[in-house]
């Protein structure tokens, strides 16, 4: 520290509970862009993963939850992943239109706490942000893919973790999520046990027999521990993991994907392209179909 009366020195910096919270979590862009959209233009779908919409144009009407909303110019919408929405404009004469961010949030076993502190308790927010630092953010990233000037990437991931951060300071201030009930020791041994034996033999065509078998419990037991503690079942938790490991792969650019399948121990292409497809919203061909420098940032 410098010593010098004509430094007026500040108090030194301390982390608080925001950034505390939101430094647990990577954000990993899938997609982005504009979509336009006409009355009734989206029924009872869904995506697998987390999605952020900033409305550009005329009101559009959203059915989430039995819940009906009506979003207006400027306002901001988050959902978890595989939420069923419908969607479409409020006039069929004139198309709604809004910006879109679809992310995946690792690791993991902290998704869950991730999608509590966006919803509150299950709620479905809406943020209003004409005019705030939630409209520049959502144009600098169009803005900063669109023109790929020498470190995008990066700016672009740090925008959307600044973009999500300015969304939990409204609505009254951050406030602390409701925590999910703690596990006992016992099941988190199991928990932890379970997720180093499935990281251990990723490429092999894991069941989940085997699993509980290392963990010294039954199936159902297993199944308890994962549903309760990350919100999957050791299936889907073993795909989610297998599709990361598929992702690196395809990174490296110089693996077929009936290489990767055989890799990840899967009984043929087209079923690993369909476990894919679950995960990521793609196919592993339009992966290797992209520049590297996108295939790395996973935007399409």
């Amino acid at each position: 520290m410098i010593n010098n009366p004509r430094f007026n020195a500040l108090a030194p910096l301390t982390e608080d509970a925001l950034s505390r919270e939101l430094g647990a979590y990577e954000l990993s862009l899938l997609s982005l862009g504009h979509f336009v959209a006409r009355a009734s233009s989206i029924s009872n779908t869904s995506l697998p993963c987390h999605r952020i919409i900033y409305v550009t144009g005329s009101p559009i009407r959203y059915t989430i939850r039995g819940s009906v909303l009506t979003l207006e110019k400027g306002d901001v919408l988050y959902t978890p992943p595989n939420t069923i929405y419908s969607a479409g404009g409020t006039d069929e004469h004139i198309p709604s239109e809004f910006l879109y961010l679809y992310f995946h949030v690792l690791p993991h076993h902290q998704e869950q706490n991730f999608i509590r502190v966006m919803e509150t308790a299950g709620k479905i927010r809406v943020f209003h942000a004409l005019r705030s630092p939630v409209e520049f953010y959502f144009h600098t990233i169009m803005e900063e893919y669109e023109k790929q000037r020498p470190g995008y990437y990066h700016k672009i991931h740090s925008y959307l973790m600044l973009l999500v951060m300015e969304l939990l300071r409204q609505k009254g201030g951050y406030q602390e999520p409701e925590q999910a009930p703690r596990a006992n020791p016992a099941s988190s041994l199991v928990l932890n046990k379970a997720a180093s034996y499935i990281a251990a033999n990723i490429r092999d065509p894991l069941r989940i027999s085997q699993v509980s078998h290392v963990c010294g419990v039954s199936e159902s037991y297993l199944y308890k521990v994962f549903s309760s503690a990350l919100g999957l079942s050791p299936k889907e938790y073993i795909l989610n993991c297998k599709m990361e490991y598929a992702i690196q792969l395809l990174k490296e650019n110089n693996m077929t994907v009936t290489q990767i399948a055989r890799e990840l121990g899967f009984s043929n292409p087209n079923h690993f392209s369909n476990a894919f497809f679950k995960v990521t919203g793609k196919r592993p061909s339009e992966y290797l179909s992209l520049p590297p420098s996108v295939v790395s940032g996973r935007i399409s």
